[in-house]
């Protein structure tokens, strides 16, 4: 296709879930956090992932982080969120038409356990296209396995024009390139998940990122994206000041 429809870019916060004393989840603490990121240039946030502990989560609170990031947030940008949870592809479907239902604007699909090629994994991407309306995307999510899809894949996904946000994680600038090539004229928006490799993906042509370091230092990550695109001789200078930053959170 030689236009895309995808205005999926920028900075992405990968929420985390907030708890009170007795393990419920704190609502207002999250509705606050949603709030300071709803006063930033930010192109998204993904609700209900890895970093909000979603396989620790029951369904009803999965859904509960969905909606109120959607309640808070308000269309200002867009909220994206996990759908695939369960122990086959039925299951799976079932919640990922509930998640669509919420208002999500895009229902995020980890690699599912059960399969273990990329020949099975086609046909259990391609089952969902089928049998639901949602916008999709894609979630290399390294728990509980890591599993890059395979380039083929990826471009019979990126093709069928159902997959709009891809969060890759492979840390591996070579196969970032060959990604950035294989959706750049889709509506597969290619959001790098690894902070030292944003800048560089983002001057070989990646859209944005949805990274952890964006929950905490936003407004850093903004800038970095923005001085990038805009081809800034000072973006590599302030890069290193966000990945040393991002490396003092590994540590913690």
């Amino acid at each position: 296709m030689s236009e895309t429809s995808n205005n999926y870019k920028g900075v992405w916060p990968v929420l985390i879930t907030p708890y009170n004393d007795d393990l419920s989840i704190d609502i207002d603490g999250y509705r606050k956090m949603l709030e300071w990121y709803s006063s930033l240039d930010l192109g998204g946030v993904y609700a209900n992932c890895q970093s909000s502990e979603m396989f620790e989560l029951t369904d009803d609170e999965r859904l509960l982080l969905i909606t109120e990031a959607l309640k808070v947030v308000d269309r200002k940008f867009p909220v994206v969120a996990t759908g695939n949870f369960g122990n086959n592809i039925d299951e799976h479907i079932e919640f990922i038409k509930k998640v669509a239902d919420t208002g999500a604007e895009i229902v995020m699909l980890t690699v599912p356990t059960f399969h273990n090629t990329d020949e099975e994994l086609e046909k259990y991407y391609l089952t969902i296209v089928e049998k639901t309306d949602a916008k999709l995307g894609i979630y290399e999510c390294p728990v509980p396995r890591s599993y890059n899809l395979g380039l083929g894949l990826v471009k019979v996904l990126a093709d069928s024009g159902r997959f709009f946000a891809y969060k890759e994680t492979s840390c591996n600038i070579d196969r970032i390139k060959k990604l950035i090539e294989i959706t750049s004229d889709t509506n597969l928006a290619y959001l790098q998940a690894n902070v030292p490799y944003m800048l560089e993906a983002v001057k070989l042509g990646a859209p944005g990122s949805m990274n952890i370091a964006a929950n905490w230092i936003p407004d850093l990550e903004i800038e970095v994206l923005k001085r990038g695109l805009e081809g800034d001789a000072n973006a590599d200078e302030l890069n290193g000041i966000l990945c040393g930053m991002e490396m003092a959170q590994r540590s913690v």
